[in-house]
């Protein structure tokens, strides 16, 4: 059993045909023409694993409460991925989609790769989703 890396999380990516970059923080990022991906490490040996997609489209502040309103619903029929709402620096709503996953007890590779898989495949199906509700 082994926990998620950086390198490890890259190499699968690469598997998948996904360009990847790490960014000047050191975020692995994997980006779309409607969103970008960053994989995020958390806990004291990093084993907890967070897909959070960002969409790069942006929203009047006004629209705040019916985006919630429709993320809720997802939220609702959906298992997963989690979805909220952000108001960053610019003063416009942003609309997230997170997956998360705690591998302290280990994970083997091909387990890892699945769950990547899915995450990805979720996280875009989100994306479409938004597009044709809003």
């Amino acid at each position: 059993m082994i926990l998620p890396s950086v390198a490890l999380v890259q190499q699968i990516l690469d598997e998948f045909g996904l360009k990847h970059s790490v960014d000047d923080d050191g975020d692995l990022t994997v980006r779309w023409e409607k969103c970008s991906v960053f994989f995020f490490f958390y806990g004291e040996r990093r084993e907890v694993l967070q897909a959070r997609l960002y969409l790069n489209r942006r929203f009047s502040v006004d629209n705040r409460g019916a985006l919630a309103l429709l993320l809720d619903e997802w939220n609702r029929t959906k298992l997963f991925p989690k979805t909220y709402t952000v108001l960053p620096d610019d003063g416009m709503v942003g609309v997230c989609a997170e997956q998360c996953f705690d591998f302290e007890a280990g994970v083997t590779r091909t387990q890892l790769k699945y769950a990547i898989g899915m995450w990805v495949d979720t996280l875009l199906r989100f994306t479409d989703w938004v597009d044709e509700q809003v």
